[in-house]
């Protein structure tokens, strides 16, 4: 049992260059999917890093690369989602700027992830969105959905049971502002959709929430929850939401750029609390040094 050390996490959560992180606990262990904030003719890969309790963690190392991946760019690696069914870790990654959302699966969640199709899993640009920034969001009746887009276009598509296959139309849900960066949470019987706007390299980037009672819509723009500040960091977006196991907590992980970098991709990977209110609203997130208190998991 760890009973030394920080109590917090501290922001950043762990040193390096990262941004647009997805946060999930994964056979025991926090577990954080990145995407490795460089040039993009240096984003050839995508890592992952775990945690017992959201204070130290762990680099588990490149868990998917784009040499291993031919129809790739072999550049541009962004915003991996990983999810789990039957025993199986599906990861949706962007495979470079115009090569589309490819699909890799792995036993294990700190990979290896081997790209299971051998082609892209969505290729063309359907309803103007940009086929990047997926996110797998597994609903409470077993139907799988993946919500993805650039471009200022959201689409959301069904998911075969096999996690291998869209089926069904691909219906667009653009909300006012949207951007890029999709992520869905559910809370009781609402869907709680959130996205990215403004530019990725500069102080507009933020997060911005809607509700709804479907899945499938409609998203109607509720208000923007995290950005700049300029006490604490500039630029934050692209993010996650978890709910804490055993307790009615949520912790955001998203990224920030440092209040004295300039350069575009310096950004770090942070962790604070969101709140929501009695009547279902999100509360604007603070943004922290601290980080958010060690949450253990049982072991």
């Amino acid at each position: 049992m760890l009973t030394s050390g920080p109590s917090t996490s501290n922001n950043p959560i762990f040193s390096g260059w990262y941004a647009d992180p997805e946060i999930h606990v994964f056979q025991g262990r926090y577990y954080v999917y990145p995407t490795y904030s460089a040039p993009y003719e240096k984003q050839t890969f995508l890592e992952a890093f775990s945690s017992p309790d959201l204070v130290h963690w762990h680099r588990e190392g490149r868990v998917l690369d784009f040499k291993d991946i031919p129809w790739s760019t072999n550049r541009a690696a962004w915003a991996p989602s990983v999810i789990e069914r039957d025993g199986t870790y599906f990861m949706y990654f962007s495979a470079g700027d115009g090569a589309g959302i490819g699909v890799a699966t792995s036993r294990h969640p700190g990979g290896p992830f081997k790209d299971a199709l051998g082609k892209p899993l969505i290729k063309d640009v359907i309803n103007g969105a940009q086929p990047i920034d997926a996110m797998a969001f597994l609903d409470d009746d077993g139907q799988a959905y993946l919500y993805y887009g650039g471009w200022r276009h959201a689409n959301v598509v069904k998911l075969s049971k096999d996690m291998l296959r869209t089926e069904g139309e691909f219906k667009e849900i653009t909300p006012e502002g949207y951007v890029e960066g999709s992520f869905m949470l559910k809370r009781g019987c609402e869907y709680v959709f959130m996205w990215s706007e403004g530019g990725w390299g500069n102080d507009t980037y933020g997060v911005a929430y809607a509700r709804s009672k479907s899945p499938l819509g409609p998203f109607e723009r509720i208000g923007k929850i995290l950005g700049t500040d300029p006490a604490v960091g500039k630029g934050a977006g692209h993010h996650s939401v978890l709910k804490l196991p055993g307790t009615e907590e949520y912790v955001i992980c998203y990224h920030r750029r440092p209040l004295e970098e300039t350069d575009a991709n310096a950004r770090v990977v942070c962790l604070d609390r969101l709140i929501f209110t009695p009547e279902g609203n999100i509360l604007p997130v603070k943004q922290t040094f601290e980080g958010v208190k060690a949450h253990p998991l049982p072991r």
